[in-house]
C-alpha cells in the first residue's frame, strides 16, 4: 500500500441507503430530500448491486434533448448552461410520480470498488469516471458500504491530525 493509503474498509460507510428497482419517483425524491442524499445504489434481492440512480437521471426527465446532444452541448464554452427554466416547462402529470420506477432511471454501468483496495485507488476511480461516490462490493457483487470522496478527504484529514 502506497504512503498514506488507507484499505477502502476503513474509511467507507457501511450503513447504505439504497433504492430498489421498483422504488416509485416519488419515494425516490423523498429520500433524496430526506437524507440530503444525490445518489443511491439499487440493489436486488441479495442485496446485489444492479444499477445507481441519482439525481442528474431524474433531471433527464425534464431533458427536452437526448442526453448525448446536451453533453455534446455542455463542451461548447459560449454556449449558456443548461436553462433550469424548462424544468417549469414540462408539463408532467402528477401520477409519474408513482408510475417512474427507478428501474426506468437508473444507470445500469456501475462502477464498483472492493474493500481491500485503497482510497488511493478508490480517487483514481472516482476521477476517471467523473464521480463522488462509489459502492463498495464483495466478490459476488453484493454492497458492503459506499465510499465518497468526503469520506476519503476526512480519513486524510484525520491522518494528517487536522481533525
Amino acid at each position: 500500500m502506497g504512503e498514506g493509503a488507507m484499505p477502502v474498509a476503513e474509511v467507507m460507510t457501511r450503513k447504505v441507503i439504497t433504492a430498489k428497482r421498483s422504488t416509485t419517483l416519488k419515494e425516490l425524491m423523498e429520500i433524496f430530500r430526506r437524507f440530503s442524499l444525490r445518489t443511491l445504489p439499487v440493489v436486488d434481492r441479495e442485496n446485489k448491486v444492479i444499477g445507481v440512480v441519482a439525481l442528474e437521471d431524474v433531471l433527464k426527465i425534464f431533458q427536452p434533448h437526448p442526453s448525448d446532444i446536451l453533453d455534446m452541448l455542455d463542451r461548447v464554452p459560449f454556449l449558456d448552461e443548461y436553462d433550469d427554466r424548462s424544468l417549469w416547462d414540462v408539463d408532467i402529470p402528477p401520477e409519474m410520480g408513482v408510475l417512474c420506477v427507478v428501474e426506468d432511471l437508473m444507470n445500469v454501468n456501475v462502477v464498483t470498488i472492493n474493500e481491500e483496495a485503497t482510497t488511493i485507488q478508490a480517487r483514481s476511480l472516482m476521477k476517471l469516471h467523473r464521480l463522488r461516490r462509489i459502492p463498495v462490493v464483495d466478490k459476488e457483487n453484493c454492497l458492503l458500504g459506499i465510499i465518497s470522496l468526503f469520506d476519503i478527504i476526512m480519513a486524510v484529514f484525520k491522518q494528517k491530525g487536522i481533525l
